[in-house]
């Protein structure tokens, strides 16, 4: 390996965990925030057919 190989690969897995640490809390916030609005959106529909009636 070249001097440096080593260095530079610890760099790219500190980069990509620290990218990780942030953008992966979004994601699974994100994905709360659908799954209650596609419950509202059931909840809605409901409230609707029964008002309909």
């Amino acid at each position: 390996m070249r001097p440096g190989t080593f260095d530079l690969l610890i760099l790219g897995f500190v980069f990509l965990g620290l990218q990780a640490w942030w953008i992966i809390p979004i994601i699974n916030k994100n994905n709360k925030l659908n799954k209650r609005g596609n419950d509202l959106r059931v909840e809605i529909k409901q409230l609707e057919k029964l008002y309909k009636k």
